[in-house]
């Protein structure tokens, strides 16, 4: 037999301890407070600055190798992977320490990156070699090469996972890929090279920059075909034209997909439009090139990168105004808002 009074208090300690497993972690969870960094690959360097949001100073530096390009974030958050142009590596990043943890070498001059829902596969444009490599994030290594038009440039993967966008520059193609089997669904012809794309979350329509275009084409997904091409306010006689005439860079549209924000390489601003109207909203005066677009995960902010200057501008989207310019790396390119747990 046993002594029902002797056995109580070691139930009730029992009780205690499994109660403080299940609460300490989440208290510690409650307690740890995500912040926001902007991640700025600078082109012309070998490394990543990282911005501190909340205070709008640099917090720290990445040295990943020479001409840094793409951006993505893991869906957890917990890593950066970076696609180094001038090594043909895709890199991963701790995103807590800013530490690299892996490099894995892919095909020649890799370009944006994108990445599936579950995290398992990052797409690698490889603007030399015609094609996508796909890289296996839980070995690292590359698992399957996707032929696509000549120098794909800008990868997307859909809202709902399924599909990946690839638009190449010299194919002049936006090219539509199973993210599942890797196979081919269908290609759009939007008119040139196709530069930077907008996604809305339901692949009705898609905000196209394309070269020698001083503004964006409106691409109709189920059509696949262009609807509307939208032209930015006129620039001034003798403006000289960026690299590649590239007019227009870069789009994003803001969480609630009412606003689409556009570049102006050419004329160092950037247009606010409201959507679905597409009716011009506000011009921003920002620095020399501006190339890309990133919005902060509470929709707070859009900022831009400055690629001549050297500086990212940070723009409120409540007064479109700017509200910082923050010194980086040479010239900045790619940028990228992530909320991450320290």
């Amino acid at each position: 037999m046993y002594d029902a009074g002797a056995m109580r208090p070691r139930a009730t300690l029992i009780s205690v301890s499994l109660l403080l497993t299940v609460i300490v972690p989440c208290i510690r969870a409650r307690g740890s407070a995500a912040r926001t960094l902007l991640y700025v690959a600078n082109s012309k360097g070998d490394d990543v600055t990282v911005i501190d949001v909340a205070s709008m100073n640099v917090a720290g530096t990445i040295k990943v190798g020479a001409n840094p390009h793409g951006l993505v974030a893991s869906p957890d958050r917990q890593t950066l992977y970076v696609s180094v142009e001038g090594t043909d590596e895709l890199v991963s990043i701790n995103t807590a320490t800013l530490e690299v943890q892996k490099r894995v070498k892919v095909g020649h001059s890799p370009n944006q990156i994108s990445i599936t829902r579950d995290g398992r596969k990052v797409f690698v444009p490889l603007l030399n070699a015609s094609a996508v490599d796909v890289v296996d994030t839980a070995e690292m290594k590359v698992v399957d090469r996707i032929p696509t038009p000549a120098m794909p440039h800008n990868t997307y993967v859909s809202a709902d996972g399924r599909h990946l966008y690839v638009g190449s520059m010299g194919g002049s193609r936006i090219t539509i890929v199973d993210t599942g089997n890797h196979k081919l669904i269908g290609e759009i012809a939007p008119g040139n090279w196709v530069r930077p794309i907008a996604l809305t979350r339901d692949e009705s329509i898609a905000y196209v920059a394309l070269s020698a275009l001083h503004g964006f084409a409106v691409v109709d997904l189920k059509e696949r075909k262009v609807i509307r091409r939208v032209e930015l306010p006129a620039l001034r006689p003798g403006t000289k034209a960026p690299p590649f005439d590239t007019l227009t860079h870069g789009l994003a549209l803001t969480a609630d997909q009412r606003e689409l924000y556009v570049t102006s390489m050419a004329g160092g601003a950037i247009y606010a439009f409201s959507v679905p109207a597409l009716t011009q909203t506000a011009k921003i005066q920002v620095g020399r090139y501006p190339n890309w677009i990133a919005m902060s995960p509470d929709g707070r902010y859009v900022f831009v990168s400055n690629q001549l200057d050297n500086t990212v501008s940070a723009i409120e989207t409540r007064t479109k105004a700017v509200v910082a310019t923050i010194a980086v790396g040479q010239e900045p390119k790619r940028i990228l808002a992530v909320e991450v747990l320290p």
